[in-house]
């Protein structure tokens, strides 16, 4: 099931292409395998040849993306960690990645303007499902190639292991209330990060940070401490407007050890969308971060745990090729 994946004739000229379609079965208690079968057949429908994979905790979504051959298509079906996973996987083999969101969150989906319903997405593919050469990828569904775009991602490394990230890394606020959300039986994205913001203040401090960007020793404590690809968490918050996934850079953003009475309004507007120029917010672009303090101290990513501290982020430009 995992070899290489091309094009067959149909009838005629007319050829269908195939996708490998890995499902997770924990993404948002389950929401991505009650969507599964829906979304294949509207794959199906459009013409796509396809294969469907549903992963269990026991299966390494990574892994099974780099099996497969160079081009295939691999779409990933589930929140923003599992599809990180997958993309991973197809850096490794060079394969197509076709995020697909299944999430509580889905911000991966929100930064490429894929949106976060999983079905518009699935008929979105589903025009790309035939082919009959060039010609036909100017047909329904556009030009098959013009979709086609390279991602960069952030090389996350630690003494657990080297991981790819697409999204934000942070170890401050952020980071507290993506664990609390994580530990809700909340399954709505913005509904649930914005109960674990709330019950991260009740618990969190300002913290003392200690960071090295692009080789200049740096404080960075206080409330907020992230390195951002996507510049998007929380289900549709928009942490850092000047991300972009392609431009080769990331950006460091940095809430400094504020009183609560004055942090409140910031981190608000931060969750309401419009810290944009907040002058609380410092926003700065770099391509490698190294935390050193405080150690043990865990981080997230993508709405999973991805290091504990010390760890370094790097940024990867064009890491994957993805289908948007």
């Amino acid at each position: 099931m995992c070899a290489t994946w091309t094009t067959e004739n149909v009838s005629g000229q007319v050829c269908r292409r195939r996708i490998f379609v890995l499902v997770s079965s924990m993404s948002a208690g389950g929401r991505s395998v009650r969507l599964g079968p829906r979304i294949v057949r509207i794959l199906r429908g459009g013409g796509w040849e396809v294969a469907v994979r549903l992963t269990t905790p026991g299966d390494d979504p990574a892994a099974l993306a780099a099996r497969v051959g160079p081009g295939t298509v691999v779409a990933a079906l589930g929140g923003d960690g599992y599809l990180s996973a997958v993309a991973r996987g197809c850096h490794d083999s060079g394969a197509l990645f076709a995020p697909i969101p299944g999430g509580r969150g889905n911000d991966l989906c929100r930064a490429l303007l894929i949106g976060p319903d999983p079905l518009a997405r699935a008929r979105s593919l589903a025009g790309c499902g035939l082919t009959r050469g060039e010609e036909a990828d100017r047909g329904a569904g556009g030009d098959f190639s013009s979709r086609v775009r390279p991602l960069d991602g952030m090389w996350v490394r630690s003494r657990e292991g080297e991981r790819l990230a697409l999204g934000i890394v942070s170890i401050g606020l952020d980071a507290r209330a993506n664990i609390l959300a994580n530990e809700s039986s909340l399954t709505f994205g913005p509904l649930a990060y914005g109960y674990g913001a709330f019950a991260a203040l009740a618990s969190h401090t300002p913290t003392r940070v200690s960071a090295t960007v692009d080789g200049h020793e740096r404080d960075m404590s206080g409330w907020i401490a992230s390195v951002s690809n996507s510049g998007r968490f929380g289900g549709g918050i928009t942490l850092v407007g000047a991300s972009d996934m392609s431009d080769g850079v990331l950006e460091v953003c940095h809430v400094g050890p504020l009183p609560l009475f004055r942090a409140l309004p910031v981190l608000a507007s931060i969750v309401a969308g419009r810290a944009k120029n907040h002058p609380a917010v410092e926003v700065a672009s770099a391509t490698a971060v190294s935390f050193s303090e405080p150690a043990g101290v865990v981080a997230m990513a993508d709405g999973d745990r991805i290091a504990t501290v010390p760890f370094t982020v790097e940024a990867a430009p064009g890491v994957v090729s993805v289908l948007v």
